[in-house]
């Protein structure tokens, strides 16, 4: 039956070692937010591990030989006694936040650092024997009381602290961090709960019998062991319970690693630690019952399985962190040649390559993309290439100038898109990895290139629609005014030639009241780029309050340079601003409601010309408010000449907008 208890007991201990080795690794692996309290919970999770393997390895001796051993080999568990519970006590505090308030935790946490250093430099001191080669059963028995109860009473305040953090802890915000940590609670407290059993029963061991409620079961352990063994296996029990429990708390909201989404494959792999460290556990116990007990074995099996699994984790983070930089470049370039350039240098190390379409392919231009740019442009001719796997296929680098591999992007409606790669500048072989990507890059490189050609074509077709109206708009005054009303004109002077009573009066006013309607048309249709290019723009944004803003106070601040400025620009792109800033400025004589205070337009030329009207807005808004449409509209069309409009609200009770036009291109 002892035997049995011994083995049983180190079993758990190698249970417990384990799970916790590999909550250290993999809060190591997964950690966001890099700072000392971090570091600390990691350095508390391994040297727990630690002590319960060593306590494995040598209990697997017997209590009687253990207890003869020199209490120097135990001198590093007990300033691991010491230092676990703080240990806790720093998880909790940190991350629920309360050592970053600077409260009464804060003042906690120095006090218990300083009896830390109290303690084990009493330990230091503190030699009876005045040699480390006392055996640990004397040196237990010449443990003064007081430092027995100075040490329950330590634990006890760390393990205290830690619950009442847990119980003033309220969120303070619905942020899903905040969540995260409303949700861990429940299940640290049940910890904490577990921790204060393990408390009260060393308690019991500790200063059980100087408070007579039980005969000392460590110095009866020699006799009769199971008392002792009794003690042991309850404490065990309640610490397998706490690290289950924080092992599921830290699966399900990552409370140490700082991350704000958990990871789903941690709880899959938190259940495997469980089980292979039950498994090994329970092989222990078979072999040891065989007579062969080697707590070593297990333990370094599962410390060399979970290292080699964190520092292949760290490089494939690594790896994974190095390839998010280089796609952000390809992604963030602006230029779909760059792109291109960042793929084949960074990710496939090619080179050469080039990016090449087969086939009448809408938008996009006839001409490849190439890597490096300075190579010749080239015609690939892949009539004669075996079609036995079209998504990837081997070239002859003699029959194709130095390419060696085809890859398909994508089909795109009647032609299809290819990257052509050259050898790896390391004379190596592409990896599948490197292809996929390439895969992947190649095809959102090909949409690009549509949209940037769509988008080429578009601010063509939009400038061509604009120049056509504003000519299709003169030839209709044109022809209004040099043929249509000449004619009328001489229709009226030969009907007033007529003879007397010969004239049809109802012909003649009609013509005369036609000829007055078109007049009036033709005055009241002013040409706006006529208008512009007479007077000259600002000139003409200023008449623009006779018409828009009468009833309101419109204050100009205008550059004396800025008139002579905006004449450069093509009367198409003075045209559209014209429009802009109209709407605009009806839109901020509308949002200052019944107020109408002042309207302040700035407009001034730097490196562009900029106008700012900057307007209160009113208390009654209800009235005016519409759909918004407008600006938008004129935002985009001033984005065909690369402009834009926007509009900001700094505070509540005012509006601003604001016109950016870049200088216009040089002829």
């Amino acid at each position: 039956m002892k035997i049995d208890l011994e083995i049983l007991i180190c079993s758990v201990f190698i249970f417990l070692s384990t799970n916790l080795f590999w909550l250290g690794s993999t809060t190591g692996t997964n950690l966001e937010k890099k700072n000392a309290a971090a570091y600390f919970s990691i350095f508390t999770l391994i040297v727990s591990s630690l002590l319960f393997s060593f306590s494995a390895i040598l209990g697997q001796n017997g209590f009687i030989v253990v207890s003869s051993y020199p209490i120097l080999y135990f001198f590093p568990g007990l300033i691991l006694l010491i230092l676990i519970p703080f240990g806790w006590f720093v998880v909790i505090v940190w991350f629920f936040g309360f050592l970053r308030r600077r409260g009464i935790f804060l003042v906690f946490f120095y006090i218990l650092s300083f009896c830390q250093l109290v303690a084990i430099s009493i330990l230091l001191i503190y030699n009876p024997g005045k040699t480390w080669n006392i055996s640990l059963f004397e040196y237990w028995k010449s443990v003064p009381f007081s430092f027995k109860f100075a040490y329950l009473i330590y634990i006890f305040v760390c393990i205290s602290l830690s619950l009442i953090c847990l119980f003033l802890f309220k969120i303070s915000d619905n942020s899903l961090s905040e969540l995260g940590r409303q949700k861990a609670v429940p299940f640290l407290k049940l910890i904490g709960f577990s921790l204060f059993g393990v408390v009260l029963l060393v308690s019991i061991l500790f200063v059980g019998d100087e408070f007579g409620i039980i005969e000392n079961p460590i110095l009866k352990a020699e006799k009769e062991p199971e008392y002792f063994y009794g003690f042991l296996l309850s404490i065990q029990l309640l610490i397998c319970i706490s690290i289950l429990i924080l092992g599921w708390a830290l699966t399900s909201y990552e409370i140490l690693t700082g991350r704000i989404l958990p990871k789903i494959s941690l709880k899959q792999e938190w259940k495997n630690s469980v089980y292979t460290s039950f498994v090994l556990s329970a092989l222990y116990f078979l072999f040891a019952k065989l007579g062969y007990p080697r707590a070593e074995i297990p333990i370094i099996f599962s410390y060399s399985f979970f290292l080699s699994r964190f520092f292949t984790l760290q490089k494939n983070k690594q790896i994974s962190s190095n390839q998010n930089e280089v796609l952000k470049k390809i992604l963030s370039s602006g230029s779909v040649k760059l792109s291109f350039g960042y793929l084949c240098k960074d990710v496939l190390e090619a080179s050469k390559a080039a990016l090449v379409f087969q086939g009448k392919i809408p938008y996009i231009s006839d001409t490849n993309i190439y890597y490096p740019e300075s190579i010749s442009a080239e015609t690939f001719d892949f009539s004669k290439i075996d079609p036995e796997n079209p998504d990837i296929q081997y070239l002859d680098k003699n029959q194709f100038s130095g390419f060696v591999i085809r890859v398909k992007i994508e089909s795109v409606l009647s032609g299809d898109a290819y990257l052509i790669l050259g050898q790896k500048e390391n004379g190596g072989l592409f990896a599948e990895e490197e292809i996929e990507i390439a895969k992947i890059t190649g095809n959102w490189l090909v949409h690009s290139l549509f949209l940037e050609e769509t988008g080429n074509i578009l601010e063509e077709l939009q400038r061509k629609k604009l120049q056509e109206q504003r000519i299709s708009d003169q030839k209709t005054r044109q022809i209004l005014h040099d043929e249509i009303l000449p004619e009328i004109h001489s229709l009226i002077l030969e009907i007033s030639n007529e003879k007397p009573g010969s004239l049809n009066s109802h012909h003649a006013n009609s013509l005369t009241e036609l000829h007055k309607r078109i007049s009036s048309l033709l005055r009241e249709m002013s040409d706006t780029g006529l208008e512009i290019s007479r007077l000259g723009l600002i000139p003409i944004l200023q008449k623009l309050q006779d018409s828009e803003a009468k009833d309101s106070n419109l204050i100009w601040e205008i550059d004396q340079n800025t008139k002579s400025q905006t004449e450069n620009y093509p009367p198409e792109v003075q045209e559209v601003l014209y429009y802009a800033f109209r709407e605009s400025l009806r839109n901020a004589v509308k949002y200052s409601g019944e107020l109408k205070s002042s309207i302040v337009i700035q407009i001034q030329y730097k490196t562009g010309l900029f106008i700012q009207i900057k307007n209160k807005i009113g208390n009654d808004l209800i009235s005016v408010r519409s759909s918004g449409q407008g600006l938008k509209i004129h935002s985009a069309l001033l984005r065909i000449f690369h402009g834009s409009l926007t509009l900001e609200f700094p505070s509540s009770q005012e509006a601003l907008i604001r016109i950016l036009l870049p200088p216009p291109p040089q002829i």
